[in-house]
């Protein structure tokens, strides 16, 4: 498969992200015997559906990275020191895998006896899928396993069904901490209205200044066109008169001398 080339994740895509993985049910499709590669899909179309495009190899690596980073800061965290570190994501990955048992140290047995268990099931259903035709099937040589091998692999699975049975008699536990997930998505979504209202109502006040500016300067302007054209009335009232008096004292003409 050619690689495919990855974004940087936004803060409020991981935020859905992590909301969408902490659900009950996704929770327990991956803990359980599934093909975990619907699950990613159906992940990443419930992201598509709130506005982000990632495809369900890109959610199951985040997802992978996510809980890496999370067990190496509690496990150095949980030690002796004062060297503590700190991490945007750890309280929702912590209310989501925090009650869940883990194995010692970095949490690599769980991804081995994950990925074991994936690739169990990839082969079953392609098995599976094969047996559905009419054909008859050749005979299947299974070679013996090294000596060594089987003990390690029942382990793993032995632990595996018994996180995956932890899991489900503490999932109840999981709505408290899914209801301060949500709680918190909703505390954003309403601070951003907030904002938005508050913008509006700004816009609406330099609206109102606008007009009342205008409504003075047109009052302004008809006072004065008011006081000109009254004036210039008193002016011609007065020129108008003093053109009559000096027409009053202008004397006679004396007759034409013979």
């Amino acid at each position: 498969m050619a690689p495919f080339k990855t974004t940087r994740w936004l803060i409020e895509e991981v935020q859905t992200f992590l909301c969408l993985v902490a659900d009950e049910r996704i929770q327990r499709l991956l803990d359980g015997a599934t093909r975990k590669e619907k699950v990613y899909q159906e992940v990443s179309e419930l992201l598509a559906a709130h506005g982000y495009q990632r495809t369900f190899q890109q959610c199951r690596e985040k997802l992978k990275k996510l809980k890496s980073d999370y067990r190496s800061i509690k496990d150095q965290n949980s030690g002796s020191g004062s060297h503590r570190k700190s991490w945007k994501w750890f309280d929702q990955m912590d209310a989501i895998y925090g009650h869940k048992p883990t194995s010692n140290g970095t949490g690599k047995e769980d991804d081995l006896s994950t990925d074991l268990l994936e690739s169990l099931k990839d082969e079953e259903a392609s098995i599976s899928e094969e047996n559905s035709d009419d054909a008859p099937l050749a005979p299947v040589a299974v070679a013996s396993p090294a000596p060594a091998s089987p003990a390690p692999a029942t382990s793993t699975a032995n632990m595996t069904s018994q996180r995956v049975f932890t899991g489900r008699r503490k999932r109840h536990r999981e709505d408290e901490h899914l209801t301060v997930l949500r709680e918190m998505l909703a505390a954003d979504v309403e601070q951003q209205e907030l904002n938005r209202a508050q913008q509006e109502r700004n816009l609406q006040m330099a609206l109102d200044d606008a007009v009342q500016a205008r409504e003075l300067e047109a009052a302004l302007r008809r006072e004065e066109n008011a006081e000109t054209a009254a004036f210039n009335q008193a002016f011609l009232g007065t020129l108008g008169q003093l053109v009559q008096a000096l027409s009053g004292r202008r004397d006679p003409v004396p007759p034409p001398l013979d």
